[in-house]
């Protein structure tokens, strides 16, 4: 199934707003990677992003949703426009009705539910409007806190992808999770 739509949609929860990433939020995002403990688990940077980086990130969340493989929401608290931090889907996979998840939050609002709220609109959204029939995870392996927000939001261990990634020197394995729509569905009840 295409997406049905020519501009990222809004996603509204209790407390955030996931609106359409945009060049102006390029600034808000740094501060995001550079905030403490953010980049210790995420496998894309060998290092804290540049702006040159920085600007390609931005670009490929704009190309993704052009190319129809996914979407990456800026988060923000509402009423505040500024970004605190992303999630959406990737590697949108129409045939097998499967999609990848991602996220990121700037440290100082950890440990308050936000990403779990945000995890779950990405969730209903994969699930009603993209008729996805599985969401997966990567996590770093050790990334307790990650893989506790998964379990939270009904996402089952499926396995561990070893040695899959090697970043600052070193192979890191990755845990792989997964949601399955029928589970979802009967978490909703």
């Amino acid at each position: 199934m295409d997406f049905l739509f020519d501009e990222v949609p809004e996603i509204e929860t209790e407390r955030l707003r996931l609106r359409r990433i945009s060049a102006d939020d390029l600034g808000d995002w740094m501060a995001v990677w550079h905030s403490p403990g953010v980049l210790d688990f995420l496998i894309d940077f060998e290092g804290a992003p540049h702006e040159a980086l920085g600007r390609e990130i931005v670009a490929w969340a704009q190309r993704i949703f052009v190319e129809k493989s996914g979407i990456r929401w800026a988060l923000t608290l509402k009423p505040n426009p500024q970004m605190i931090g992303s999630c959406g889907f990737h590697l949108f996979d129409r045939r097998h009705q499967r999609v990848e998840i991602g996220y990121e939050l700037r440290s100082d609002c950890w440990r308050q539910g936000l990403m779990s709220e945000a995890v779950c609109a990405v969730l209903d959204f994969c699930f009603d409007t993209l008729d996805a029939h599985r969401v997966e995870a990567d996590v770093v392996e050790g990334n307790a806190a990650s893989a506790a927000l998964l379990q939270k939001a009904g996402f089952t261990l499926e396995g561990i992808w070893r040695d899959r990634v090697y970043k600052r020197g070193a192979w890191q394995s990755l845990w792989q999770f997964g949601i399955l729509k029928p589970e979802f569905q009967a978490l909703r009840r």
